[in-house]
């Protein structure tokens, strides 16, 4: 960091200036300007070939320690003006006003803030790096010391009290106590469970013979953690089964049956911050470690990578586009529905169910039908990155097949909807349970479509057309 500069005069005069990282260009310019007993208002500063900037500091004017800096004589007078100041408070909120650059930061408070000033214990002024504590220091602190004599600012005020440390003292960090969740919770079932299985004890005491104490104090805590681990995976996946058939079939079509949509289509209307929707946990540090099972998968994944880019042939724009085509087909072939939610500024969705065909302007009228205003100007996008959706193309080419989450964007300001649709508000469950249903009676086509296929493919009379159709022998054959 900068700490010793020259400066280089007129007559070949070098003067050493010490500053720091905090001072202004002006500051550098005044204090060599008093040595060499001349009017720092008639000069500038040059570095490089380059004028600096009076106001700038010197911590991010990119100038090296040692440095030398030419003076010279300037071709704007510095003349003191009004400088416009904006206040920043701890809450957001910006004052201004106007001062000449003689006036210290108290005074700029003051003025600004009035009787409020009292509420601030510790009154603090931060500009770019620079902070500014306490009363006193305010005081005297002006305006030209922070190289403000034209033009507009920006300080933050705040209350900071100033930190008192001492230097080259270690304080050893607080020890972090050990969280043992899992294997607290099914601590007191596990020692029964090892208790009442003689195998595993018979196990245990022929691994341990001949082994020393500490050794067999070992095993056993490792026998206990993978029967307390084994135990953890149980009770979890009997809890998800348990949440699966709590939803029978029968509730589900009774749910489709009370439920009111709006139209045809199955649309409905919910509030995306509803409190009855699901609150998601931050999964634990153990989560993100990679286990043997990752990286296997990992390492197969590249391997068929790179044998594809091996193996595989060149590709002409015309094959591209055949391949293109025939994934969209695929795509035809196995959804029907696709599930769409078109979600508004004031946290508003509104979902509904389409056909992988349907273009992105027979989305544009159906939301027109519900909007307060039918004929405002607003468009569609998705995020991210923020792609504007085209009225002309369909929702397969946008990729919104099965299911997308698409974005409305106007500017008009304020509610959107007309208020007969608000009136028929859903929570965020009943919207998912709904996106369910649709996705379920997908599946369950698709299953029915497959048990078909197999049927043709297994009826016996089938089989034995083939069978004498392969035993009849061509003409030209002939068996010597």
């Amino acid at each position: 960091m900068t700490t010793n500069l020259v400066v280089s005069g007129n007559n070949g005069m070098r003067i050493p200036v010490k500053v720091n990282p905090n001072m202004s260009i002006l500051n550098v310019l005044e204090l060599a300007c008093t040595k060499m007993k001349v009017d720092y208002n008639n000069y500038d500063l040059k570095y490089h070939n380059k004028i600096l900037d009076s106001t700038s500091i010197l911590r991010f004017s990119n100038i090296a320690n040692n440095a030398i800096l030419e003076l010279v004589p300037t071709t704007k007078s510095k003349l003191k003006s009004i400088v416009v100041i904006w206040l920043q408070l701890e809450d957001g909120l910006r004052l201004s006003g106007e001062f000449t650059p003689d006036q210290n930061l108290w005074e700029v408070v003051q003025s600004i803030l009035k009787d409020k000033v009292i509420n601030y214990e510790s009154p603090t002024i931060i500009y770019t790096r620079i902070e500014i504590i306490g009363k006193d220091k305010l005081q005297n602190k002006t305006l030209k010391d922070l190289g403000l004599i034209n033009g507009k600012a920006l300080l933050r005020f705040l209350n900071k009290k100033e930190l008192v440390e001492q230097a080259h003292v270690y304080v050893p960090a607080e020890r972090k106590p050990k969280i043992e969740e899992k294997y607290n919770i099914l601590e007191n079932s596990s020692i029964n469970q090892l208790s009442n299985i003689p195998e595993l004890k018979q196990q245990l005491f022929e691994k341990n013979e001949g082994c020393t104490n500490f050794e067999v104090l070992k095993e056993q805590q490792f026998l206990k953690k993978d029967i307390i681990e084994k135990s953890v995976v149980d009770n979890t996946h009997v809890k998800n089964e348990e949440a699966v058939t709590k939803l029978s079939n029968e509730d589900l079509n009774n749910f489709k049956a009370s439920i009111k949509y709006l139209d045809e289509r199955e649309t409905l209307l919910f509030n995306i911050m509803d409190g009855t929707s699901v609150i998601y946990k931050d999964e634990e540090d153990d989560f993100f470690e990679p286990t043997i099972r990752d990286v296997t998968l990992v390492f197969r994944d590249l391997k068929n990578y790179r044998s594809q880019l091996d193996d595989g042939q060149l590709c002409t724009n015309a094959m591209k586009e055949l391949e293109k085509t025939q994934n969209q087909l695929n795509i035809l072939h196995k959804y029907k529905k696709c599930i769409v939610r078109i979600h508004f500024p004031d946290r508003l969705v509104l979902q509904s169910v389409f056909k992988p065909t349907d273009s992105i302007g027979d989305v544009t009228n159906f939301i027109r039908k519900y909007l307060i205003n039918e004929s405002m100007d607003f468009h569609l996008f998705t995020a991210p990155p923020k792609t504007i959706l085209k009225e002309k193309k369909t929702l397969l080419e946008y990729k919104c097949v099965p299911s997308a989450m698409i974005h409305f964007s106007s500017e008009i300001e304020g509610g959107y909807l007309k208020p007969g649709v608000l009136e028929n508000i859903v929570s965020a469950n009943q919207a998912s349970i709904a996106a369910y249903l649709v996705s379920k009676e997908r599946k369950n086509n698709e299953i029915n479509t497959n048990t078909e296929n197999i049927g043709i493919i297994q009826d016996p009379h089938d089989r034995r057309h083939v069978k004498e159709e392969q035993k009849i022998k061509p003409k030209w054959f002939k068996f010597k």
